[in-house]
């Protein structure tokens, strides 16, 4: 598998749709921020997310470039507050707290290589993800880098996807209230 410095732009864009599309399914968990917002500022939850520890709001639009614009990869974890996700960028990590971040995407991406070898799945090989109310597919090369850039802090799993002229294998999701992606589009 290429280096991610080394995989074309549109594959790190799509790792990044891939974060965003996870932290999307995960804030119905979440309460909306009871904070007063003031006019003319986007209401965080709603309008904008903030990566803390910054309380800059990040627009719902901008967010795939601002992921795809982070100096180093970075875990994501959503909070109990709608749209405020917890930002840990490796390079600003060092000594057990590094080794540890560094340890959970190795894990990840470690997770995801065994799961797409059993399913003979090879860089380009079509896999969906579908959540509810929207399913986008993505390479394999694409999902592997999400893995590696991005580890958002929502159960994940890779599973076959017998006759769907979409794809061969499907990531699905599992939120923190244990309801699977796919089976929320089911209803």
């Amino acid at each position: 598998m290429a280096e991610p410095a080394l995989l074309p732009d549109e594959t790190r864009a799509d790792a990044a749709r891939i974060a965003y599309a996870l932290l999307r399914f995960e804030e119905p968990m979440a309460r909306l921020l009871g904070a007063h917002t003031p006019p003319g500022m986007p209401v965080i939850g709603t309008d904008a997310y903030a990566f803390t520890p910054s309380w800059r709001p990040v627009s719902r639009s901008d967010i795939v470039p601002f992921l795809v614009a982070l100096p180093s990869p970075a875990l994501l974890s959503p909070t109990t507050t709608r749209g405020m996700i917890a930002l840990t960028l490796l390079h600003e990590l060092s000594g057990e707290r590094r080794r540890w971040a560094e340890k959970t995407l190795s894990n990840f991406t470690a997770c995801f290589d065994d799961m797409a070898a059993r399913l003979r799945l090879d860089e380009t090989s079509p896999i969906l993800l579908e959540l509810p109310g929207e399913a986008a597919v993505y390479s394999c090369a694409s999902v592997r880098l999400w893995t590696h850039q991005f580890g958002v802090q929502v159960g994940w799993s890779l599973s076959p996807l017998p006759n769907d002229p979409r794809a061969r294998a499907r990531l699905v999701a599992r939120r923190s209230d244990g309801a699977w992606s796919y089976k929320l589009n089911e209803r």
